[in-house]
């Protein structure tokens, strides 16, 4: 037979559950904030690499450009 669940019983665990459900909410909207700082600290290190890399990149065509507006 089914256990019968008094008032007071059900508004005690209905509040058990809004706090879990809170909980879990507030914990997952930390995690999305670490992982967003972390996706912006990704974004500004490769932002940093190409702009570092690009003159050791590109070394050969700006020396052939300035070699053919030298001759000119």
């Amino acid at each position: 037979m089914a256990k019968v669940i008094t008032k007071r019983e059900y508004r005690r665990r209905r509040i058990r559950f809004q706090v879990a459900a809170g909980l879990y909410d507030f914990l997952a909207t930390m995690l999305a904030f670490v992982v967003i700082v972390f996706c912006v600290y990704l974004l500004t290190a490769l932002y940093r690499w190409v702009a570092a890399d690009i003159p050791v990149t590109f070394k050969v065509f700006f020396d052939i450009v300035e070699k053919a507006l030298r001759m000119n």
